[in-house]
């Protein structure tokens, strides 16, 4: 196949990047009904001993990586339609990723702070939303202004509603949703406004992270005011567990059928990426390490970080789930779940039954009521029985 040959430059750095295996703790608040932004995860390392368990990148997204290196080998000369439409999206994105870099370090890298909209629309329109199968995404619309890229390109993003989950428990809206071919949400993304990391721990373990340059610098050289809030890193984790877990539990509720559901969110900053991944069928929730969107040297896109960005937009194709019956005989009877089931108790069966997705609006959570005691207080008192008085 004819196509970018960097896509095949450098298949063997991707051993390099690792999903930690996360539990949930005692704190965790999936049975009260929170929005997403107010969940709380209490999330730990599993660990063997004293030592974190990690599932390698190329375990999981095997079926990717192999393809690339058979067509890189020359081993597949003919490829089915699902597979020569994904390369091919890759391969166009690559061919003009100078125009779409500038673009997106025009909007993403100036004076803090950002809006978050203006960073959602941005990664949509010029790495995500490109990068995904069909090129199908939808962002977020409730309650935001509908705007376009503010690059200069003018591109206005499919807005609808994204929201998610159940009243009586976590639920919320996701930032960006992505769709298959068929319009089946596949992947789901959360924007954020400052970097996720000030370092790379994967694919760049020495180098700090670093601003880019940009040209056109004085032409954004004025703050620009943000109204809306912007949570700190820990929250937006939690926030982020949180919609995969439900978003995971809903793809299996609507299909059964699919071979597996382990399904990411992507976690994106202007500098920086996440990605956070449940099974809902095993239980098993991953997490990476911040990846680098830019180089620190060259301070172009990464391309290593495109490719991962593809493969898990196309999580259906090019990622086959942790196989757990195949697993070593050492992790056989390991125990590497969550426990979120565990944790949410009578809860599950509205996790497991009840999720809906495409939500408009979501009530109010009911406040609790706080104690008081006005002039007018009346009680009925305590007495005993067989007293004198």
């Amino acid at each position: 196949m004819d196509a970018d040959e960097r896509i095949f430059r450098n298949l063997e750095s991707f051993s390099k990047v690792q999903f930690v295996l996360l539990k949930l703790g005692p704190l965790c608040n999936a049975t009260k009904s929170r929005l997403f932004s107010e969940a709380e995860c209490d999330t730990g390392r599993v660990k063997d001993g004293e030592t974190p368990i990690a599932v390698n990148f190329s375990l999981i997204f095997q079926p990717g990586l192999s393809l690339l290196k058979d067509i890189r080998d020359g081993k597949k000369k003919t490829l089915p339609n699902h597979e020569k439409s994904a390369i091919r999206k890759l391969d166009e994105y690559l061919k003009v990723s100078e125009q779409h870099e500038k673009c997106l370090k025009k909007v993403l890298i100036r004076q803090q702070p950002l809006e978050k909209e203006t960073v959602t629309v941005a990664v949509t329109e010029h790495l995500l939303g490109k990068l995904a199968p069909g090129g199908s995404c939808i962002i977020n619309e409730n309650g935001r202004e509908m705007v376009c890229c503010q690059c200069g390109c003018n591109e206005r993003p499919v807005y609808s509603y994204t929201g998610i989950g159940h009243q009586d428990v976590w639920h919320g809206y996701t930032d960006i949703v992505f769709e298959s071919h068929d319009g089946i949400p596949e992947c789901i993304a959360t924007t954020q406004v400052s970097s996720l990391s000030s370092s790379c721990a994967i694919l760049d373990q020495s180098s700090p992270a670093k601003r880019p340059r940009i040209e056109d610098d004085d032409e954004f050289g004025e703050d620009i005011i943000s109204e809306a809030s912007t949570l700190p890193a820990e929250r937006t984790e939690d926030q982020a567990i949180a919609q995969i877990i439900v978003f995971s539990l809903l793809q299996r509720q609507k299909h059964p059928e699919y071979q597996h559901h382990l399904v990411p969110n992507i976690v994106i900053s202007p500098t920086d990426f996440q990605i956070f991944m449940y099974d809902a069928v095993n239980d098993i929730l991953l997490g990476s390490y911040p990846l680098l969107l830019f180089d620190v040297e060259t301070e172009s896109l990464r391309i290593e970080s495109v490719m991962i960005l593809w493969m898990v937009l196309h999580n259906r194709m090019f990622c086959e789930g942790i196989k757990v019956d195949e697993l070593t005989d050492d992790f056989k009877n390991f125990d590497m779940k969550s426990h979120f089931r565990k944790i949410v108790g009578r809860k599950w069966d509205v996790y497991s039954t009840a999720l809906s997705e495409n939500i408009s609006y979501f009530s109010p959570a009911k406040k609790r009521s706080s104690l008081t005691f006005d002039s007018n207080w009346f009680a009925k008192e305590l007495t005993y029985k067989n007293t004198s008085n």
